[in-house]
């Protein structure tokens, strides 16, 4: 079981990651918005950060560089919308030079996210 911080700003896509991921045995904090995640990341410890990139007036990537700052070793997994036009290999690529262990497209395939999830824990 893992401390898992899930933001996100649609409540469907929260709901449903809450839904998977409680069935696997996480302990889940579900944040609506990059401010509210950061102002809990500053006081909880967690094992993972699971985040949405495009969110209104802040992002997830604002999410992420507080994670690497206060610990930067915690895994970090991408859950988000990732556009047709711009090529997996690439968005993957600049995504780990910001310390991202993995990202996983919307929408969400239950068992593709907790066997992601899981791997992040393992290889950190």
């Amino acid at each position: 079981m893992a401390k898992i911080l899930v933001v996100d700003d649609d409540p469907v896509t929260r709901n449903l990651v809450r839904a998977i991921l409680s069935q696997e045995g996480h302990d889940l904090t579900l944040c609506a918005s990059a401010p509210e995640a950061i102002g809990i990341l500053y006081v909880e410890r967690f094992d993972l950060v699971l985040t949405d990139i495009i969110m209104p007036e802040h992002d997830g990537f604002e999410v992420i560089q507080a994670a690497r700052t206060l610990r930067p070793d915690m895994p970090v997994v991408i859950l988000s919308a990732i556009d047709d036009k711009v090529p997996a290999q690439l968005t993957a690529a600049a995504f780990a030079k910001l310390g991202v262990t993995r990202v996983i497209s919307k929408p969400v395939n239950p068992t593709l996210l907790a066997s992601e999830v899981v791997a992040a824990l393992v290889t950190g």
